[in-house]
């Protein structure tokens, strides 16, 4: 009798027939993307307020220094200091 083993087979086929089930929908995905697609038809707006989308923000990259020269330092060995 091989009722105990009833439940182990039936998980066993339900789960190879999902992962074959996957395996075709991913093959048919990876058949659409390969042609390729377009986009079809035009984006409904529903908000009232246009928003103007973020776009790239790099950050400063210069090619010399702001300052033509370095700052002084005020702080010598002559200089008072006033409020210590």
């Amino acid at each position: 009798n091989i009722s105990h083993l009833e439940p182990t087979r039936k998980a066993f086929t339900k789960k190879k027939r999902a992962t074959m089930a996957g395996a075709a929908k991913a093959s048919a995905v990876a058949k659409k993307f390969s042609k390729g697609f377009s986009k079809k038809g035009t984006r409904i707006h529903k908000k009232v307020h246009f928003y103007r989308g973020k776009t790239v923000d790099l950050p400063r990259n210069p090619k010399y220094s702001e300052r033509s020269t370095p700052k002084k330092n005020t702080l010598d060995k002559y200089s008072v200091i006033k409020y210590p």
